[in-house]
């Protein structure tokens, strides 16, 4: 609903309207991920959780790449920007329907999960819900989360990801105008390659993770962690080499530029089998949407903020791209170190 507001909302004389729209569906979104980590620990046995989450965070890439090639032909053929968000949010609502009917909070009677135990009932109504709610959040071991080593580890990485994830979607388009002096039809097919990338890079890393995870002698603690050690440094020190390769020398030619962003982001897509997955595993079924909501919430603002500062950099520096994709690979490089 506040994406298809978000038009109604510009027309206004206060941005305050507009703000609250955006507002609205950021709040509405911020619960998706959260969630899925709990749906997931629910129905997923831990040696396949890697290839679960990233096939969830594969569903983002694809909404990019679908955004991305279709928002061009709808603004040519109805020469109205409003357009884009009539259409993106009907289709958050048609979405929201088989959902409805569908999700389970765990597999019903009879459902057969390998290595999944039967869980005790939950109250299915929304008062019942509330309270589940409430006692998690006043049971939660808040002083451990706190002085936990891999909780730090899960946001500083967290908050590296979101650091250039946000830039890359907020200031692609930018740079390839400003760079390359490329419209937004022209640049399209350069936005959609790294989203592929980053969904066929998150599914293998998944694959792997999960098959080396399986083949462990022994599945300790930390041996699994050290696997994740190695997906999460894959997944931050390889964009950091990227951008740095492109803070020191710019190319010519955007196709060169686009590789590189390409592989940054199919390597980013590696955080589905460190972070995202090492989420359930620290915090078990009871804590981990919640774990995960501790990590997100100050990596999101650590996301907008990095959008914030990248716009100050550019008029400040007049557009000087070097310097900005030179402090996106030393936050990726300094995440990358803080898990690892």
């Amino acid at each position: 609903f506040g994406t298809i507001a978000t038009p109604f909302a510009a027309t206004q004389a206060s941005m305050i309207f507009l703000l609250g729209a955006r507002a609205l569906v950021g709040a509405s979104e911020s619960v998706a991920i959260p969630t899925v980590q709990r749906l997931l620990s629910n129905w997923i046995p831990p040696e396949k959780k890697s290839l679960a989450v990233a096939f969830v965070y594969a569903g983002f890439q694809t909404g990019t790449i679908l955004a991305y090639s279709i928002s061009p032909f709808l603004i040519d053929q109805f020469d109205n920007w409003r357009v884009l968000f009539f259409a993106y949010g009907g289709a958050g609502l048609l979405f929201l329907v088989p959902w409805l009917l569908l999700a389970q909070d765990r597999p019903s009677t009879g459902v057969a999960i390998e290595k999944l135990e039967e869980k005790e009932e939950t109250s299915g109504d929304l008062e019942g819900a509330f309270a589940d709610a409430k006692g998690v959040l006043t049971s939660a071991p808040w002083k451990e989360f706190v002085a936990s080593k891999g909780v730090w580890a899960m946001f500083l990485a967290h908050a590296a990801n979101n650091w250039g994830l946000y830039n890359n979607l907020s200031w692609t388009p930018t740079f390839y105008s400003e760079q390359y002096g490329l419209n937004v039809k022209e640049s399209a097919i350069l936005l959609v390659v790294p989203s592929i990338a980053g969904a066929i890079g998150g599914l293998s890393a998944g694959t792997l993770a999960d098959k080396v995870i399986q083949n462990l002698e022994e599945k300790s603690d930390e041996a699994i962690t050290n696997v994740r050690k190695i997906f999460q440094g894959t997944a931050l020190f390889g964009p950091s080499l990227c951008l740095g390769i492109l803070a020191n020398n710019m190319p010519e030619n955007p196709a060169i530029a686009q590789a590189l962003l390409a592989v940054a982001v199919g390597l980013q897509s590696f955080n589905a089998a460190g972070y995202g997955a090492a989420n359930q595993e620290k915090a078990g079924e009871k804590w981990t949407g919640l774990l995960y909501g501790i990590t997100s919430l100050p990596s999101v603002m650590v996301g907008t903020f990095a959008v914030y500062l990248t716009g100050r950099i550019l008029d400040a520096t007049d557009q000087n791209w070097n310097i900005v994709f030179g402090l996106n690979s030393a936050v990726y490089f300094l995440g990358a170190a803080a898990f690892v």
